[in-house]
């Protein structure tokens, strides 16, 4: 008998929180807390790159 109850409950956890983009929260939460479109580009990709380069620079060429 319990398992009739539990399946029903597994169900209807599915419909209760469908929707909510995850993590229990409402849309207007959803959308405040999400990746937002950078105008600049690849600024992190490009900052690691700059770096990269200039730390090989002051590296001894090893031969």
């Amino acid at each position: 008998m319990s398992d009739d109850y539990d399946k029903y409950d597994l169900e209807m956890e599915k419909h209760v929180h469908s929707g909510h983009s995850g993590k229990q929260r409402s849309k207007k939460e959803a959308s405040d807390h999400t990746n937002h479109h950078d105008p600049s580009g690849h600024s992190r990709k490009i900052v690691d790159k700059l770096k990269n380069t200039e730390a090989k620079k002051k590296q001894p060429a090893a031969k």
